[in-house]
């Protein structure tokens, strides 16, 4: 804002020059004296002490205020200008990013950088900040309201799950089983239900109900995790007759139906989950776990870290993955995960099912394809190329050499150059 004296029609007023997009300008419609000087697009105020000092009051433009968000992976958002010498600034640091389509800067977020940042804004803006990287409380759930015959599984056994580091998945199972066998037992306290009324409660799940294996082996583990972790016996549930787990082969996608999948899939990020999945023969919960800070392109692989059991392993990473992850981050910019939903969170099991299955079914594959199906195969093609077992055994991060023999009843390498004996029959 410019203020000069000149003399109009006899009198002598303060001539105020002021852009457009200053925000002050209001200020200087509301006060009462003040006329639009239309000859010189300018704004004249008369000359007197009042004048004076309403013009002193404005003369120093507020500061604009403006938010940046620390984000997860400790990334500081600039979601302002930073002027020429912030720009500057910014470009002198390691992994700064410029979000092209949001027009914001991300840089590290650390002490010395906020200084610096502040420093050189502190004259136009007043910075705030918001942490995203704290959790946000989670609404407390309804209490339930049980009927007489209904029972709740008991906190000691939550708490005992959670001090032994069970994942949540698990909690979760075992709480709401739990609960189902002791509201079948309602008329009892769980140290009155005998061995004998476990085995009938399961016979009753079997016989009646028909549940899957799946379902009796984890009500089993329920059971027995409940008298033996939580109250310390010993032999409670021992005897319960678990049953013979049926084994059937995975599905896999020959190599062609993998290579027409991978190539039919334009949205890129589908893309990248599809092609990391298959590549480096990751489990669902592992590729939406993947942290930027546990891929290393430079040396070709990815640590996987607290997979399936606790463990960690390490995979490599193919020229052609590396290259699509590159493409990946450059033009999404995730800032904690490889692969992050649209509110910066991490991306869902489910939704990788859902488009994994409308593709594959848009391209006339008829095989019930899921994110593991991506699995088997790339151990199933691996095995075809003459990868040793105890390899695959490693990539996949199986813990016992059994869980990957499966893959040798499902290759065709080699069954082509049996010879049927009927062929050497002369029967005719």
């Amino acid at each position: 804002m410019k203020v000069t004296e000149i003399f109009y029609r006899n009198e002598y007023w303060y001539k105020v020059e002021i852009d457009k997009t200053d925000n002050r300008i209001e200020l200087i419609k509301t006060y009462a004296y003040s006329k639009w000087y239309h000859k010189y697009k300018k704004w004249l105020i008369p000359k007197n002490e009042t004048s004076r000092t309403f013009l002193k009051s404005i003369a120093r433009q507020p500061k604009k205020e403006v938010t940046f968000i620390i984000l997860k992976g400790n990334r500081l958002r600039i979601t302002c200008h930073p002027t020429q010498e912030g720009i500057k600034f910014i470009k002198s640091l390691s992994y700064y990013y410029y979000n092209s389509e949001y027009k914001h800067w991300t840089i590290p977020y650390t002490e010395i950088n906020i200084e610096k940042l502040e420093s050189i804004l502190k004259k136009q803006y007043q910075i705030n900040y918001i942490d995203k990287r704290e959790k946000r409380a989670k609404k407390p759930y309804k209490t339930q309201i049980l009927n007489e015959h209904q029972r709740d599984c008991p906190d000691v056994v939550i708490d005992k799950l959670k001090a032994l580091r069970y994942s949540e998945s698990t909690i979760k199972i075992y709480k709401s089983f739990l609960s189902i066998f002791f509201t079948y037992h309602y008329a009892y306290q769980p140290q009155e239900i005998t061995n004998e009324m476990i085995r009938a409660y399961m016979r009753y799940l079997v016989q009646e109900r028909e549940i899957s294996e799946s379902y009796q082996n984890q009500m089993i583990n329920a059971i027995k995790f409940y008298y033996e972790k939580v109250l310390g016996g010993k032999q409670q549930t021992y005897f319960i007759d678990r049953p013979k787990k049926s084994k059937p082969l995975p599905i896999v996608l020959s190599q062609k139906e993998t290579i027409l999948l991978l190539k039919s899939v334009s949205n890129l990020k589908h893309k990248t989950i599809l092609t990391v999945i298959y590549s480096c023969g990751l489990r669902v919960s592992e590729i939406i776990n993947l942290k930027l800070s546990s891929i290393y392109l430079e040396e070709n692989k990815i640590h996987i870290v607290a997979a399936k059991g606790k463990k960690d392993r390490y995979v490599t990473i193919a020229k052609r993955t590396k290259k699509l992850i590159q493409i990946y981050l450059k033009e999404y910019a995730p800032e904690y995960y490889l692969i992050q939903g649209q509110r910066g969170g991490k991306y869902t099991a489910s939704s990788i099912q859902k488009f994994l299955k409308k593709q594959s079914y848009s391209i006339g594959i008829s095989k019930n394809v899921t994110p593991h199906t991506l699995r088997h195969s790339f151990a199933t093609h691996l095995l075809e190329k003459g990868i040793s077992l105890r390899y695959i055994q490693y990539i996949l991060g199986h813990e016992s050499s059994k869980t990957t023999e499966i893959y040798t009843h499902i290759t065709n390498m080699g069954i082509e150059n049996i010879k049927n004996p009927i062929d050497d029959f002369d029967f005719d």
